[in-house]
């Protein structure tokens, strides 16, 4: 055949020796708006060189299997080819032409297609009817996982319609048309018009090819077209399934992405409405019924259909609770008739859905009667209580993994743990333990504790950002397995009739990309456990299988839900490698074990409920719990405190839950249980009080008893956990009581949680926390030598406002041996690591130099002449460390050493380093020489870049430096452009001529402006509201106009206010504040302008204040500080430190760009 076409070719050729070599010509694509190729049929062409591991065969399949080509649109129709393999058109060619629906398309490049290392050819076949021939939007694109390449620029084109091109790899590069400059992936992605749905067996296939341990049974309950694409599985108190279809999944209905990173993290142009309210979406939540006891699910009902991204529907309290992100949504349904009673209510809202595979999920209810919920890696939410917070408030932000609960009657939300796995499912075990999977390796999952601070899916700056908490300084790990590979997509803690003995108690993680659950063990390790596999007990080959939920089934059994799918990475989703029709779900059972017929525990009553504490079913006994709960009468309540009382196991546990739920659990009640002999009732006893947030002064007493004799870790680590919940003084009176023992030095957890209630007082009860450390015999406490000294005094040190120093300089003096100091030394060191040392208070001087060989920097400030010498000899070595100069340089300036200005001076006129310049121009500020402004004013234009604002600020701060710089600006010498609006505030503040020659230069400065903001805001907001941008080319943008003063994740200044938390959805706040930035200034950030006796007059916001300093943070950055002596007097100014015009030159495209970049949700790195 090739042969064939070949010499057919060379015939074609012989006889049209032009027709290809010659008549293929240059063209720009997408090219200009009507630029014209000639009517009819032509080709476009062009070659590209894809990355290796885009053509192994052989290689990780995900790479290989995710490559598409995107076409914006062409005018008409088109056919799109690789190396002469077709890989899909739009519209029809004549005779019987049809034009394209003008829409984007995407084709999924079939693996093997494309040549390693050589010149891809890409042909591009159109109809152009009217000789239009350029592309709408961009060009086209190829997409792998990570990489893009746009083919933007230069193509070939050819007019004609046979022969097709010849279609091959080249192994040269091509002299034009040829590209292989690959990036990140940022272009918006949508639906394609055809999904890629793999390979896929029948039902009755699949089940076949299940691989069981001896013993077990595995059957088919559910399956397409009843289920499609199910994540969550739930039953209600009658014992029926409810399931979740998310076959929305992975596109928001309704909704057009504007930008999006590599990782699928990506902006839409909306926020969606809840139902009914919303675009309707393929997503719904029906009910199975078995009505005969046969086993069989024989009737099916649709609860609730049309939905959007809805992946979880719970049953309980008289309704329905389904996680149709943003929101979270309650359908009322109290006659049970699976009808809803009208529209959904919206209990919660702002949960992120920058990727629909992390958003919140895994619905459960908990023991206390809190409806608990996950958070995904890779969103992150503003979330609020709509009816309750106020229609602006920001809500409860929170970015990346984590467990959070909310309480249907009292409405309370809050983050339960922070960090763990990318979160997908939750479960409770029986006593009450909370356990997830993780989507990576070396663990089955995590332990949760009541404010638990764990890893946040990963440390890379890169893609996630910093802890919620800078000063945790630690974290809980998760439970470790050995060399596992990832990953335990959920886990869940077997516990029902109808499964093996020997599994009641284990874990069983569902494993969706290797097709298996494997069954581990837990071990005991302090107050957490270390897990062991035993094994892979269900296997399956169909390539389609996985596992992505699990739950202890009303009948003993455990259902798996099935999402089958050939393609299981959310990247190859988005790319449309998906089957949204496709869904099973399985019953595992032991095959000599009976099912439970007895499910319909609504039809209980009371006393019935209350045996069924006892039942060997974890599902009977947490529905009963939830029922005494829900139904809560007084004759009920008084049976279950007589039965908490009076059981010992796992009776009385299940009896204390329920007594809780149903109001009946009082602080009296609560310290008795204290003494109960299951530990886990203890244990509970002090997290169901603890949740009111304080407990009585005589269950108070009563825990911190228990604090200093409890024998189980487990009860240690939840008093912990309690005690960060609980007002100053007793959460540092238990944190005492746990400190003063020995028995948790290695533990896993407590260190950490005992740590994390000492530091959450640190902020506003700082006195507090440092009288404990008055007793010396605290500080010897072997948990506060190993885990708190070197914590505390590094948290203080980092946080690095005067008050603090004072507080490591009380913590160096009370320390009983040089041990103790040298550990709290550790703990500043590391605070200052990479910094230069700040204006330290002399209380905290006077203990460094007691140091038994103080640093050169503490014997400069403590005045040693000969320290001073060393000093300015290593000021003026370049190349000594910037770091060292820097502190120097402060050192030296703070004490007014002698020969100080001269050497500075020399510095100043020659220092290549631009943080060594702004010291010295720093340390200058203080003598009022005028050849020192004279001397700026000549180096000014060959400064280092950065330091430039720094010598504006340093010129402005005196008369005769300020006419000084005024003479250059007027001379030509310096350019206005370089002088800030808050400055030219300053010039004119010095009055006089100073002032006279600054009107001269800016006449409406001081002047009211007319108000053209609200014009200007709405054509950036006409610019960029649903319209695509790249936060890759926006991240450069922001660098440039925002990153020296505002901090976003991991990148910026520490100038103006940090970004990470700040309503960045929201553009009636964003661009207001980024247009007209003194409308509405951040309190704290006001323009104070601070008048000294010695002739200053100094600009910025304030840093900190005490009786003694004040500190002045400038528009450079620098800290300028100042004694209270010296105040003349100061002065707030109604304009913000912010420039004016931040957005000025910007181009539509850039805006697009830079708005992308502002408001993502996560860090993105290039």
């Amino acid at each position: 055949m090739n042969i064939l076409r070949s010499a057919w070719l060379l015939g074609f050729l012989a006889v049209w020796p032009s027709a290809w070599a010659q008549e293929w010509q240059p063209v720009i694509v997408p090219g200009d708006a009507g630029a014209k190729r000639p009517a009819g049929t032509g080709w476009y062409r062009c070659w590209v060189k894809v990355p290796d591991n885009w053509a192994t065969l052989g290689g990780r399949d995900l790479w290989v299997e995710s490559v598409t080509l995107t076409i914006d649109s062409s005018h008409t129709a088109h056919e799109a080819f690789i190396n002469g393999h077709r890989l899909g058109g739009a519209g029809s060619f004549p005779p019987d032409t049809k034009p394209s629906d003008a829409k984007p398309k995407r084709y999924k490049l079939p693996p093997g297609g494309l040549a390693k290392g050589k010149w891809n050819e890409l042909a591009i076949k159109v109809f152009n009817r009217d000789g239009l021939g350029q592309f709408r939007g961009n060009g086209p694109s190829i997409q792998g996982y990570f990489l893009e390449c746009l083919f933007s620029g230069e193509w070939e084109f050819q007019a004609g319609t046979e022969p097709p091109p010849p279609g091959q790899a080249l192994a040269a590069k091509p002299l034009r048309a040829a590209y292989d400059q690959f990036h990140e992936a940022s272009r918006v992605l949508f639906e394609a018009q055809t999904l890629v749905h793999g390979e896929r067996l029948s039902p009755s296939e699949s089940l076949a090819r299940f691989e069981l341990d001896d013993g077990l049974a595995i059957e088919t309950v559910l399956h397409e077209p009843l289920v499609a694409q199910p994540t969550h599985v739930s039953f209600d108190a009658r014992g029926r399934l409810w399931v979740s279809h998310y076959v929305q999944y992975p596109y928001p209905a309704g909704l057009r992405q504007i930008s999006r990173d590599k990782y699928y993290r990506a902006k839409y142009d909306r926020q969606p409405r809840p139902p009914p309210h919303h675009t309707p979406g393929r997503s719904r939540v029906t009910v199975h019924e078995d009505t005969d006891g046969d086993g069989a699910y024989d009737t099916h009902k649709v609860f609730a259909d049309k939905l959007g991204l809805a992946n979880a529907a719970l049953p309980g309290r008289d309704g329905v609770w389904v996680m149709h992100t943003p929101h979270l949504l309650f359908y009322p349904d109290r006659n049970a008739d699976d009808i809803p009673d009208g529209d959904p209510v919206v209990h919660l809202a702002g949960f992120g859905f920058e990727d629909t595979h992390s958003v919140a999920n895994g619905l459960a209810w908990g023991p206390d009667g809190w409806l608990y919920g996950a958070q995904g890696s890779t969103v992150s939410c503003h979330v609020t209580r709509p009816g309750i917070d106020s229609p602006n408030a920001s809500g409860r932000y929170y970015e990346g993994c984590m467990v959070w609960r909310y309480h249907p009657y009292s409405r309370q939300f809050e983050i339960f743990a922070e960090g763990g796995g990318n979160v997908f499912g939750l479960e409770f075990d029986t006593v009450g333990r909370l356990f997830s999977g993780h989507n990576g390796g070396g663990t089955r999952g995590f332990h949760y504790v009541q404010s638990g601070l764990y890893l946040k899916q990963g440390k890379s700056p890169g893609k996630f950002g910093p802890p919620d908490n800078p000063f945790a300084f630690g974290e809980l790990p998760m439970m470790p397995g050995g060399n596992i590979p990832r990953f335990s997509h959920n886990v869940i803690a077997i516990n029902g009739s109808a499964m093996p003995d020997a599994w009641q108690g284990k874990l069983l993680g569902a494993d969706p990309l290797h097709h298996h659950l494997v069954l581990s063990e837990r071990s005991v390790r302090g107050a957490s456990f270390i897990t062991r596999d035993i094994g892979f007990p269900v296997k399956n080959s169909d390539v389609a299988f996985r596992p992505v939920y699990m739950a202890n089934a009303p009948d003993g059994s455990v259902l798996v839900a099935d999402f089958y799918e050939r393609y299981i990475a959310h990247g190859q989703h988005y790319q449309s490698q998906i089957d949204p029709t496709s869904g099973r779900i399985y019953r595992l059972r032991a095959k000599t074990k009976t099912l439970v017929t007895d499910i319909n525990l609504r039809a209980k009553t009371d006393e019935q409920l209350i045996q069924l504490l006892t039942h060997p079913n974890k599902w009977h006994r947490q529905t009963a719990v939830r029922l005494l709960g829900q139904r809560a009468n007084e004759a009920t309540t008084n049976k279950l405190r007589k039965w908490v009382k009076a059981e010992t196991g796992l009776a009385a546990l299940h009896g204390l839950w329920a007594l809780h739920q149903a109001g009946g659990l009082d602080d009296a009640l609560a310290a008795e249980l204290l003494g109960h002999p299951h530990p886990h009732v203890r244990a509970w006893a002090v997290r169901l009080r603890g949740d009111q947030r304080e407990l009585s002064a005589g269950l108070f007493n009563a825990v911190r008893r228990l604090a200093g004799r409890e024998g189980h870790p487990e009860v240690r680590s939840q008093i912990a956990g309690t005690a960060i919940r609980l007002p100053r003084g007793q959460a540092l009176g238990l944190a005492v009581s746990l400190l003063s023992r020995t028995d948790d030095i290695d533990d896993p957890f407590i260190p950490l949680q005992c740590w994390w209630v000492l530091e959450r007082q640190c902020e506003n009860d700082r006195g507090a926390v440092l009288e404990l450390f008055r007793d010396g015999s605290f500080f010897q406490q072997p948990m506060v030598e190993r885990h708190i000294l070197e914590r505390l005094m590094r948290r203080l040190a980092a946080r690095g406002r005067q008050d603090d120093f004072i507080g490591c300089s009380a913590l160096l003096k009370n320390a009983p041996t040089q041990t103790h100091r040298d550990k709290l030394m550790t703990g500043f060191n590391k605070a200052l690591e990479g910094q230069a040392l700040p204006r330290l208070p002399d209380e905290l001087i006077e203990q460094l130099r007691q140091l038994d060989n103080p640093p050169l920097v503490l014997r400069v400030r403590l005045g040693n002449a000969a320290a001073l010498g060393q000093a300015l000899a290593n000021i003026a070595d370049a190349t000594k460390p910037a770091k060292d100069r820097i502190e120097l340089i402060r050192a030296a300036g703070d004490v007014k050493a002698d020969g100080l200005k001269p050497s500075l001076l020399r510095l100043v006129k020659t220092e290549p380093n631009a943080d060594v310049v702004v010291a010295g121009l720093l340390a200058l500020q203080r003598f009022g020489d005028p050849a020192l402004g004279q001397a700026v004013v000549d180096r000014y234009p060959s400064f280092p870049a950065a330091a430039k604002p720094s010598a504006i600020l340093f010129l402005a701060n005196r008369p005769g430096w300020s006419r000084q710089l005024l003479h250059a600006l007027e001379s030509g010498r310096l350019a206005k452009r370089d002088i800030a609006a808050s400055t030219v505030e300053v010039l004119l503040a010095h009055g006089g001529s100073v002032a006279a020659q600054a009107r001269n230069l800016w006449p409406s400065a001081g002047e009211a402006k007319p108000t053209t903001q609200a014009a200007e805001i709405a054509r950036v907001r006409s610019v960029v509201e649903g319209r695509p941008g790249s936060p890759y080319r926006g991240r450069e943008l922001y660098m440039q106009r925002c990153a020296a003063c505002h901090k976003l994740f991991h990148k910026g200044g520490q100038i103006g206010p940090n970004l990470t938390h700040y309503q960045r959805n929201d553009l009636d706040t964003l661009l207001p504040g980024i247009l007209d930035p003194s409308r509405e200034i951040r309190e704290g950030f006001d323009q104070m302008q601070v008048r000294t006796r010695d002739g200053r007059l100094l600009s910025g916001f304030l840093s900190d204040r005490t009786d003694k300093l004040l500190i002045l943070r400038g528009i450079d950055g620098s800290d300028t500080v100042v004694e209270q002596s010296q105040v003349e007097s100061t002065y707030v100014s109604p304009r913000s430190l912010m420039p004016e015009g931040l957005l000025a030159g910007l181009t539509d495209q850039q805006l697009l760009d830079f708005f992308a970049y502002l408001r993502i949700g996560q860090p993105i790195r290039n």
